[in-house]
């Protein structure tokens, strides 16, 4: 869903319902997750985390995940759950809320997020009615997205208008058994992913 107002808008996802996995093998997913992710060294090396964005604590994992896209990468999730995160809620709450915050010296840094938000956003183009000109567009080809594959294409594929910052929802009913059994017929014979020029799918 997109999440924050203005220039700190930016596409999140959120989980897929825990249950009995439908699927036995590693389930095929359209985002990347920043506290799971496993891959071979040349993700990084291809994309790697882009250093002017400071302050950005959410929204990176829209930006990691489509510029991968763009270079060709798929991402799979475990069919079982294998790990957790344990946040300050319940009985966690007094331990947990002890644990120092990203955001806890942000009034130090005044505009510094915005900025960042608006080329996070701009890189991978999901902010159109933004004027280029108001973001850094220092290193953007190191930062920027491949040309294995096309940001509009993500977005058609998945359901995302950027202009209108809207995503249709249907993506969670999709994703699993009925996206695998779609996508993964196209997987190249050479290993190197899957080729989004078979995927009708919108």
């Amino acid at each position: 869903d997109d999440e924050s107002k203005g220039n700190y808008r930016h596409l999140r996802h959120g989980q897929q319902p825990e249950g009995t996995p439908v699927v036995k093998e590693p389930v095929l997913e359209p985002y990347w997750a920043a506290g799971f992710s496993f891959n071979r060294g040349h993700f990084v090396v291809n994309v790697p985390y882009d250093q002017y964005l400071p302050m950005i604590f959410q929204g990176e994992e829209i930006n990691m995940g489509l510029r991968g896209f763009t270079y060709g990468y798929d991402y799979y999730a475990s069919a079982y759950s294998v790990c957790f995160h344990i946040y300050a809620i319940g009985e966690n709450a007094k331990r947990r809320n002890k644990v120092p915050k990203f955001w806890e010296h942000t009034n130090l840094y005044d505009d510094v997020e915005e900025k960042a938000f608006l080329r996070l956003n701009g890189i991978i183009d999901m902010n159109p009615n933004e004027d280029p000109n108001l973001w850094d567009h220092t290193d953007e080809k190191k930062y920027g997205i491949g040309k294995v594959r096309t940001t509009q294409k993500f977005f058609d594929t998945f359901g995302i208008h950027t202009k209108t910052q809207t995503v249709e929802g249907h993506l969670c009913r999709f994703v699993g058994r009925p996206m695998q059994n779609k996508f993964i017929p196209a997987l190249r014979t050479n290993g190197m992913g899957i080729d989004y020029d078979k995927i009708d799918y919108k």
